[in-house]
């Protein structure tokens, strides 16, 4: 996971509360108490890296044959390489990735050498800092992490060379760490004096890293490695003393200056100084590490973690971001004696996000995610150790890992496979998760709960579309190269232009929490309808979705309250090789919007009369037709935005649409390429009470909204004898 932006801990609102639903805790379980925090001492090393029992597990796969010795051999194979390769100690720290870009064309640079950085696309080469701070926080990572392999060749074989390679880096650092000028995300320029900021405007600035969040990764590296090492004669008690103080010690001493609060960076923080403590035998760090009020693990898991747990910033990428902290602080607590994992809401962090897998097996890409999975073998192997839940091991691989050899997991323990997971809704985290199973296995998800902070979108109301084992209906997430400073994360990634809503007048939302309005699913219809907020000053704006085993419905409803005529711009973007519509071309502009900027490709098209506006979006295996309701006077534009880069390009669709009260009705209906294209057709039968009928193939289903604003609904089908069956009503 990249490292975020200093402004993001100034930036963080709270986010309510979500359901998970699989394994609920009992209401009589009782309540976690915080454990009481007393060291041994002396300090008997290893103390946090490894128990007795764990470093048994590894030097006797190290002595046998077989996949768990492979396991083992990998990791002693790469420290075998780190002592063969030069030390290189950078002249500085490093700087943020988001610096190593190019500002005009806004993608990522390639390295020409150490010095010299290109643009691939307009060929300026930049050198100096920060862009070759950038590196050079590459060759500080690499630099850890060849002596934590080191440290660990030595635990598990006893050979001295490897405890004196990470001696080396150690001792090579520990000189060096306070001599380093202090950087910061926020400053590309080295004439400004970041240290003299230290305790006030750059109290996030770091000496190796340009963020104590980074600082923070890079201490709990730091730490395992010296503890591993710290009795093997490596190190002798001056240069112990040292790497202590001019290191461990100054490195937590940076980091306590930051006081996060509620933020990803403050677990890192946390897991940081127990690590710390641990090792110098502070108690005092280790308290503050689990119990700070308004910082430490339990006010984390009482603030920052949804009683149901899921991390408030409402993106994956981030909640196990944040959840690979929260494990390294209870594996280093556990191994000092404290339960952290008995906390319920750690446990529930873990787990959530079995229920928010869609039919690809991904996880929808809401807030600043890239396309996320449960495959999370960092976070799950030890949540496995900690809770047995089998679907935790159905994620892990088969062969044996460092950290399965590590933990003593039994290689011969049979998997299940994860089980089906039908619709939920995810009232207070703002999550509503379609399913449906039919041939497609469709899945669909919106999101209209409170807005995610620096990580959160304004993006009420949007939704993802998956079927036919692939994603259909993008979310953009973030960008690749992870550019919050650049032009187009505010102006796309993050803006409602890049979402699947509505834009009114040719702006998209402002800061917002929604309100769920009705939810109902089985196994073949699953619905549910939100109410954006105050997303938009002047407009009220409610959508409504059903799902079936053969398409989504799409109802969205907006009203002004001032009385006047805006226009208002619908936004659907699909994965395809190409997008076409049905209607004649037009001559008209897509406008201003700052978003707008960014898209390729674009055609216009114009609707003179009633009738159907269709759009296709050709994929290599699925074709998907979008269906909506046309009215005389809309504009249709098509083009293609960005995903994972300004290059990497998807489909889209625009309808614009002028009124004081408007309705878009549209069906997302797709099917394979190497079958024949579903041909569905959407209309309003009645507008008092609004009643929708939808053909797809020979089946047609109505939906009716008997009271205003989507708030109930039902679906049903007329039987050849004039019988309605309904499919599915709100209160089911």
């Amino acid at each position: 996971m990249k490292l975020d932006t200093a402004s993001a801990v100034l930036i963080l609102i709270g986010l309510s509360r979500l359901a998970f639903s699989d394994q609920k805790e009992p209401s009589s379980a009782p309540a976690w108490t915080p454990p009481q925090v007393v060291l041994r001492t002396p300090v008997r090393h290893p103390v946090v890296a490894a128990t007795a029992e764990e470093l048994a597990r590894l030097r006797a796969a190290w002595a046998r044959t077989g996949p768990e010795r492979d396991a083992v051999a990998q990791r002693i194979a790469r420290a075998d390489e780190s002592l063969k390769a030069p030390l290189v100690f950078p002249p500085e720290g490093g700087q943020h990735n988001q610096w190593y870009q190019c500002d005009k064309c806004q993608v990522a640079l390639a390295a020409i050498d150490a010095h010299r950085h290109k643009c691939p696309k307009c060929g300026a080469v930049f050198s100096g800092f920060p862009y070759d701070n950038v590196l050079y926080s590459k060759t500080h990572a690499a630099n850890i992490r060849r002596a934590e392999d080191a440290a660990w060749a030595w635990a598990v074989t006893g050979r001295r060379e490897y405890a004196d390679f990470a001696a080396r880096v150690l001792i090579g650092y520990a000189e060096r760490y306070l001599d380093y000028p202090m950087l910061h995300a926020a400053v590309n320029d080295k004439n400004v004096n970041v240290a003299a900021g230290k305790n006030g405007k750059y109290r996030s600035a770091g000496h190796i890293n340009e963020q104590t969040l980074g600082e923070a990764m890079w201490l709990v590296s730091i730490v395992e490695a010296y503890d591993l090492i710290a009795d093997s004669g490596a190190l002798d008690g001056g240069q112990k003393k040292q790497v202590e103080t001019r290191l461990i010690r100054a490195m937590a001493d940076c980091i306590g200056v930051h006081r996060a609060g509620k933020s990803n960076w403050q677990t890192w923080h946390n897991a940081a100084l127990l690590n710390a403590g641990a090792v110098l035998g502070d108690e005092a760090l280790v308290r503050q590490a689990i119990l700070d009020p308004g910082h430490g693990f339990l006010f984390q898991m009482n603030a920052s973690v949804t009683p149901e747990g899921m991390w408030y910033e409402n993106s994956w990428s981030y909640h196990y971001y944040t959840l690979t902290a929260m494990i390294r602080l209870a594996e280093g607590a556990r191994r000092l004696g404290l339960d952290l994992y008995g906390h319920p809401q750690l446990r529930k962090m873990c787990l959530v996000a079995f229920d928010y897998r869609m039919s690809d097996g991904s996880l929808p890409r809401f807030g600043d995610a890239v396309q996320d999975s449960l495959a999370r073998p960092g976070v799950n192997e030890f949540a496995y150790a900690a809770y047995g839940d089998e679907r935790l091991l159905a994620t892990l691989p088969e062969p044996p890992s460092w950290n399965s050899v590590l933990l003593g997991r039994d290689p011969a323990k049979k998997r299940l496979p994860l089980p089906p997971v039908p619709s939920r809704l995810m009232p207070d985290a703002g999550h509503a998760l379609l399913r449906t199973d039919g041939p497609g296995a469709l899945s669909a998800a919106m999101t209209f709960g409170p807005y995610g902070g620096f990580h959160g979108h304004f993006d009420k109301l949007s939704f993802v579309f998956f079927g036919y084992g692939q994603e259909l209906g993008v979310d953009p997430g973030r960008a690749a190269s992870q550019a919050y400073r650049l032009p187009i994360h505010r102006h796309w990634y993050k803006a409602s232009v890049g979402h699947n809503v509505v834009l009114v007048d040719g702006q998209g939302q402002k800061e917002a929490g929604g309100k769920l309005l009705s939810f109902a699913a089985n196994g073949a219809y699953a619905a549910a309808s939100a109410d954006a907020g105050p997303a938009f000053p002047n407009v009220a704006h409610r959508r409504f979705l059903l799902l079936t085993p053969t398409y989504l419905l799409v109802a969205d409803e907006l009203q002004a309250a001032d009385g006047r005529e805006h226009a208002f711009d619908w936004l659907y973007h699909n994965r395809g090789l190409k997008v076409l519509c049905n209607l004649p071309a037009g001559e008209a502009r897509l406008g201003d919007t700052p978003g707008y900027a960014y898209l390729r490709d674009v055609a216009a098209c114009s609707l003179d009369g009633e009738g159907a506006i269709r759009v296709d979006f050709v994929g290599e295996k699925v074709a998907t037709r979008l269906v909506l309701a046309g009215r005389p006077g809309d504009k249709v534009f098509t083009a293609t935005g960005p995903l994972q880069s300004v290059d990497d390009r998807v489909p889209m669709a625009v309808v614009r649409r002028q009124g004081e009260a408007v309705r878009f009705l549209a069906v997302i209906a797709p099917a394979p390429q190497s079958g024949n294209a579903v041909a569905p057709d959407i209309r309003a039968v009645s507008d008092r009470p609004l009643t929708v009928s939808v053909t797809c193939g020979t089946a047609t289903d109505r939906i009716s909204f008997p009271g205003e604003g989507f708030g109930s609904f039902r679906v049903w089908r007329e039987t050849p004898g004039g019988e309605a069956v309904t499919l599915l009503k709100s209160g089911d």
